[in-house]
């Protein structure tokens, strides 16, 4: 058995550690050059191999184009590619081959082979740069048993030192291209994180920038021209200002030298000019972290001490900021570089051990393994989601596509497992009914405002009688942060193959209205069923009314493809007409609505139509679906509640639908007690009569139904 290590993958420098078996304390293992922490970057040769670690930092820095840095922050975004010597690289493959090369150092050190692994990454990782972190780990050779948190690591790092009592830690993590921040209960037997937050592409790289320009204004004042218009004199520039911030962690001021074009300028930046030029960055921090106070219902003095981690945390702003926040110090006894690291190993060692019990029973004497009891700083790990996850669902009002939030963000994963109901009109000669989710990470309402992580395709879904079937949908996070989706067929309990799809790069269907949408993507579907429209003729309806209604009817027909789905045309008011049966002739429908006048039967509201479109339903029961529509903008005298319960019942029974919806005088509560659709039945302004049928000819159209 090899050796099981924790990997801290950072942004700009890594750490490998383990638990000694022997001592039973946390090693960080040093790389080939005798240091704790290796910069991650890597430079390549002609030959196809690649040094990591300082050499490709100074290979960087002196300018070679055959370096990659800062890929972390590309991990999962499917564009990101490099090429070095005509090869393309992704972040996930430029991640494998450090973590390679980063583990054959590790291995020199100890004389052990590595061949398991805890791997870390930030709180705000999302689905897919969690997966492509464990491939990276599979590609470098590793079993990879975990992803975690990194501030969840280095709060198990704390554990290490803390003396038993509960005690709220807050986990400030600025590293060098990311940050986190966690808040979690620290006691003697669990870490219980209570909520995280974070923001890409916000670390100690924005605090070099931030100097890197105003040496260049300085240079520019004096010179009249810019070093930073210049790629090498930036390149350089940058250097120089990760220098100084560095120095000025220690010390008062630094000296900057820029040269470009021949000229030499040299400017001293104080500590009170660095925090002038970077407050805005440390901002963001500050607002993230009082967000995230407020979404935990916590207080800063609820907060009884922070541990800093990531090398960013030296600068002397954070510590200032953190001490004015709390009134008290950062907490000290956990390195900032390392306490990642030796979390993930606390981690792995823990996941070996009680792996170790499973299979075993007992670990065998001989076994480099440690006992669960025997590991320092183990603890139940409590963790939490840091992003809502949820779907792309349809507004109740059919108005919107929107974010239809299943989970939400900082639950338990442990709760995080959530199932919804869907329906879906399955037709019984298709030979594949299929159904699509495109699964969402965010909080926000608009779906582009979220990632849209993952599609999947859920297919071979059977005909059940009456054509509307339910499933299940199951969103689950896993312990790495990762997510399970699973659908069941309700009535077979059949789970459903599963198919991941590519994310289509255009989802700028999502802003299209949910009928416009439907009315351009409905045609040649193979959606089947019989449906019948029956409208109220009453004089009420005279000029304008009976005008738009005709209007919303044609647009109605116009969303189903007529090849599969018959529609029938009723009028009402002292008497019921049936003007066309149900019939797939366009023409006939159309001018059968077309012939509709008011009081063409009558003036009043004396007559109901639900017998007559029950009785047009029946000659045609075995149809994948069957609906009638009732427009209406008023109550039937000659339809007593108990009449019209029993008509409900009766529809119900045979597995048909009847909607109703209403406009003018028209009640909703009535409409409702008529309707076995009652969430699709309501009363609306005759001018809105379309949206809502369109809404209506979604649901019956659409595979996912609210």
């Amino acid at each position: 058995m090899g050796l099981t290590v924790g990997i801290d993958l950072g942004t700009t420098y890594s750490v490998v550690a383990y638990i000694d078996p022997k001592t039973k304390l946390p090693v960080v293992i040093k790389n080939s050059i005798g240091m704790n922490t290796t910069p991650s970057a890597l430079v390549f040769k002609y030959d196809g191999t690649a040094e990591i670690g300082a050499a490709a930092k100074s290979a960087e820095e002196a300018g070679d184009p055959n370096t990659a840095s800062f890929y972390k922050l590309e991990m999962g975004h499917k564009d990101f590619a490099v090429s070095f010597f005509g090869r393309q690289y992704s972040a996930a493959e430029l991640s494998g081959i450090f973590l390679r090369e980063l583990v054959k150092q590790a291995e020199k050190t100890v004389g052990q082979k590595i061949d398991q692994a805890v791997i870390t990454v930030p709180a705000y990782f999302e689905d897919l740069e969690r997966s492509n972190t464990m491939r990276a780990g599979e590609m470098a050779g590793l079993k990879v048993l975990s992803i975690i948190n990194e501030p969840t690591a280095a709060a198990i790092a704390y554990g290490l030192k803390d003396g038993g009592e509960d005690r709220n830690i807050l986990i400030y993590d600025l590293g060098g291209g990311t940050f986190d921040v966690t808040i979690a209960k620290v006691s003697g037997g669990s870490i219980d994180v209570i909520g995280s937050s974070g923001k890409h592409f916000l670390g100690g790289k924005n605090w070099d920038e931030a100097v890197c320009q105003w040496a260049a204004e300085q240079f520019e004042e004096e010179f009249g021209f810019s070093p930073v218009d210049n790629p090498e004199d930036y390149n350089m520039l940058m250097v120089k200002a990760e220098k100084a911030k560095r120095a000025l962690s220690s010390a008062p001021y630094a000296d900057i030298t820029v040269t470009c074009d021949g000229c030499k300028g040299r400017y001293r930046l104080s500590e009170q000019e660095f925090c002038d030029c970077t407050d805005s960055l440390l901002d963001i921090t500050r607002r993230t972290i009082d967000e995230l106070l407020d979404d935990v219902g916590l207080a800063p003095h609820d907060i009884d001490g922070v541990v800093l981690v990531g090398g960013s945390t030296k600068m002397k702003m954070v510590r200032e900021y953190v001490t004015n926040m709390t009134g008290k110090a950062p907490l000290s006894g956990v390195d900032p570089d390392e306490a990642v690291a030796v979390g993930a190993a606390i981690q792995a060692s823990m996941e070996q051990a009680s792996k170790g019990r499973k299979i075993l029973g007992v670990l065998e004497a001989s076994s480099p393994v440690l006992a669960l009891e025997d590991i320092p700083g183990a603890k139940q790990i409590n963790d939490v989601i840091a992003h809502s996850l949820g779907m792309i669902s349809i507004s109740a009002d059919g108005e919107r596509f929107i974010n239809d939030i299943m989970i939400r963000k900082n639950t338990p994963i442990k709760q995080a497992f959530v199932t919804k109901r869907r329906e879906l009109m399955v037709s019984k000669k298709a030979q594949n009914n299929e159904l699509e989710i495109y699964m969402l990470q965010g909080d926000l309402i608009d779906p582009l405002d979220c990632t849209v992580a993952k599609r999947y395709r859920f297919g071979d879904i059977p005909y059940v009688d009456g054509g509307r079937t339910k499933i299940d949908i199951t969103y689950s996070y896993t312990e790495n942060g990762t997510i399970d989706v699973k659908a069941v067929q309700v009535e077979t309990n059949k789970a459903l193959r599963c198919e991941e799809l590519d994310v289509p790069e255009d989802m700028s269907w999502v802003r299209m209205r949910p009928d416009e949408y439907f009315k351009a993507n409905s045609k040649g579907g193979c959606v089947e069923g019989v449906l019948y429209l029956a409208l109220d003729v009453s004089g009420s309806m005279s000029g304008k009314p009976i005008e738009l209604a005709k209007a919303a009817m044609n647009n109605f027909v116009s969303q189903f493809d007529l090849k599969n789905v018959k529609i029938g045309i009723i009028v009402f008011s002292d008497r019921v007409e049936m003007i066309c049966e149900a019939t797939s002739k366009e023409a006939a429908v159309r001018k059968a609505i077309e012939q509709i006048e008011p009081c063409m039967t009558g003036i009043c509201n004396k007559a109901q139509p639900v017998e007559t479109i029950y009785a047009g339903l029946k000659r045609h029961k075995g149809e994948p679906f069957l609906y009638g529509i009732v427009l209406t903008d008023g109550m039937w005298s000659r339809q007593p509640c108990s009449e019209s319960i029993r008509m409900k019942r009766k529809f119900i029974e045979d597995g048909f639908e009847l909607i109703g919806l209403g406009f003018g005088s028209a009640d909703e509560d009535f409409l409702r007690e008529i309707s076995t659709r009652s969430d699709l039945a309501s009363v609306t302004d005759v001018s809105q009569l379309d949206s809502k049928l369109s809404n209506i000819a979604r649901v019956i159209n659409e595979k996912t139904l609210e």
